[in-house]
């Protein structure tokens, strides 16, 4: 047994994500030029989870400035949007989908989002990453449930703005819209090229589930 890589020892399907002191990804598994990275910077880690409450929280100030007239439905729908959004990433993630990937088998690794250091304290590895592999298919699975929280504070805002319009409220719609897509480019750009699982990530893979 190889004591600096334990998850080694396991039988199962783990041993097909712990990646090997050998080789890095193959070409049609990375994008030519980018080196796989076990640990990202702290910075990025610390810039994308920025963005991500920057988005996070903007969505939440747009659906309560929509309904400025109606606060009695829009403190309830921001918050519960807010809540929704920060759970299911913050929370969700971390205990389902975190425990199954190979960040979380690398001593000292650091994943694009940190969130496997947030798992390594909520919950043990996992022996099969069918979390991992699955977080793309379901109805409630975890990619759709991210998917939603990037493209629900649209329409929730948009009844508010149609009973009493603002034009405060609707840039602030569109500069939520607008950071969506940037995290979204950021991560596709800056962190997929360089991840280890990007092999099993069913969010970049042809055969993906479609939204």
């Amino acid at each position: 047994m190889d004591s600096r890589h334990p998850a080694r020892a396991r039988s199962g399907p783990t041993l097909h994500l712990v990646p090997s002191a050998g080789p890095p990804l193959s070409p049609g598994d990375r994008a030519p030029g980018a080196p796989s990275l076990r640990r990202y910077p702290l910075w990025r880690v610390l810039g994308l989870n920025g963005l991500t409450l920057l988005a996070y929280l903007g969505a939440c100030a747009a659906i309560l400035l929509a309904y400025r007239r109606y606060p009695v439905v829009g403190w309830p729908v921001g918050l519960a949007y807010a809540v929704f959004a920060i759970v299911q990433l913050y929370v969700f993630k971390p205990l389902v989908v975190c425990p199954g990937c190979t960040y979380r088998t690398i001593r000292d690794g650091r994943c694009p989002s940190g969130l496997n250091l947030l798992s390594r304290r909520l919950c043990p590895p996992s022996a099969d990453p069918i979390g991992f592999r699955e977080r793309g298919a379901g109805l409630l699975c975890q990619d759709r449930l991210s998917r939603w929280s990037w493209l629900l504070p649209v329409p929730l805002a948009l009844p508010g703005l149609a009973l009493g319009f603002s034009w405060p409220a609707a840039v602030l719609v569109a500069a939520v819209a607008a950071l969506a897509l940037l995290r979204w480019l950021v991560v596709r750009l800056t962190a997929c090229p360089h991840c280890l699982a990007r092999r099993w990530c069913p969010a970049i893979r042809p055969h993906a589930e479609p939204f």
